[in-house]
């Protein structure tokens, strides 16, 4: 299929995947009026981003075996639907509980996405417009952190309210998966089932396990310091939540460009190179939210994000060097559930808990020492990726 007639099929799955990533964000930031509901400390109020990547991680863990014996289009369908459906259960919640085991089976649909998702992404155009495909996609996670602040504003400013937010979010759920009946077609194959040999070979890999860190401290960089960062700014510097919503928004527009000035630096320097870089800036620039205050901490919740969303091009990179075409898969379906529960999920938890003893500040400066540490193990990668830059370079 030629590029301009794929565009309307990948435009309706990349709407999918907005809904799938925004509904790992959305309660952010809500996450102050959600607390005064059911009456949640701050690091309860952070466990719900914990239980919404459990859910999330062991949906995708599971996804091979589901995509084994169903077509991608019907995954991806039943995705879309089922985190519709939880998220109206999560907006009628009259309990702590309630609400807990919604967001748990929300993330249960939403881990199914990925993979089919993907499968369907690159099956729709030649591998000659595989990196235009890909980079229509990857807007979707990119809008979701500038739209969520922006429309929670809306809802917070009518009295409408978080509950009724979540609601909207399952009614969009359902007219995306019209139009994606409507203009995709493809997708029509299944997933080869899992080889449990394979999975052991590649864990046993040092190369895995660097990778592995390195997207943990990307997700917690991102999603784990936006869902906390309402918080922290509301309840440590007095900031009217208002204008907290537009400062989020605010910040993460350029990640939606940079993510293709990322893509270049990663091939002018190198995978290499380009993770140090990456890595060492973003953890120096989560250290800085926990340092400043006043106008420098607006420059460091500006400067931050674009930093974080800069490492995916060049983590992503690494793993297709490091792994082959069959191993990827596999590595995928390992590494992005792990790096989702901890970093997305784990990472606000234990942000939440340094806030319950007023040392919010403190958790930012230790994130961001533990990921500028962690750039030093690119040295640990494999030779694999050596030679493919050696090529490169040479």
């Amino acid at each position: 299929m030629e590029f301009r007639n794929a565009v309307p099929s990948i435009l309706t799955l990349t709407g999918i995947f907005f809904l799938n990533f925004i509904t790992r964000i959305i309660l952010a930031p809500f996450l102050i009026y959600i607390r005064e509901d059911f009456d949640l400390t701050k690091a309860q109020a952070g466990e719900l981003f914990l239980v919404l990547s459990l859910g999330y991680s062991i949906g995708l863990l599971g996804s091979t075996l589901v995509s084994s014996r169903m077509e991608h289009h019907k995954v991806v369908m039943i995705s879309a639907l089922g985190i519709g459906g939880a998220l109206c259960l999560a907006g009628l919640s009259p309990s702590g509980l309630w609400l807990r085991v919604s967001l748990l089976v929300a993330g249960l649909f939403g881990g199914l996405y990925f993979p089919s998702g993907f499968a369907m992404l690159t099956s729709m155009v030649s591998p000659a417009h595989w990196g235009k495909a890909i980079a229509i996609h990857e807007i979707a996670p990119n809008l979701s952190f500038v739209a969520a602040p922006l429309v929670a504003e809306v809802f917070i400013r009518t009295g409408l309210g978080w509950r009724w937010m979540l609601v909207s979010v399952a009614v969009y759920a359902v007219v995306v998966c019209i139009l994606f009946v409507r203009y995709c077609g493809s997708g029509r194959e299944k997933s080869q089932a899992p080889n449990p040999g394979a999975y052991q070979e590649i864990i046993t890999r040092p190369s895995f396990w660097v990778l592995l860190l390195f997207f943990i401290l990307a997700v917690g960089s991102t999603q784990g310091v936006f869902a906390q960062t309402p918080l922290y700014l509301v309840s440590t510097h007095d900031y009217d939540h208002g204008r907290v919503n537009y400062l989020l928004s605010i910040s993460r527009i350029s990640g939606i460009f940079l993510v293709f000035w990322a893509g270049v630096m990663v091939d002018r320097l190198g995978i290499r190179r380009s993770l140090f870089i990456f890595m060492g800036l973003t953890g120096l620039s989560t250290a800085l939210l926990g340092v400043f205050s006043g106008g420098w901490l607006i420059v460091a919740i500006l400067i931050q994000p674009t930093m974080a969303c800069c490492y995916f091009p060049a983590g992503f990179a690494a793993l297709s060097r490091v792994f082959s075409r069959k191993e990827r898969p596999i590595a995928i379906s390992l590494i992005v559930p792990t790096a989702v529960l901890a970093g997305g999920g784990l990472i606000p938890t234990i942000l939440g808990y340094f806030g319950d003893r007023d040392m919010f500040g403190a958790g930012f400066v230790l994130l961001g020492g533990v990921i500028t540490i962690s750039a030093w193990a690119v040295g640990f990668l494999s030779d694999k990726e050596n030679d493919a830059e050696a090529m490169r370079s040479g």
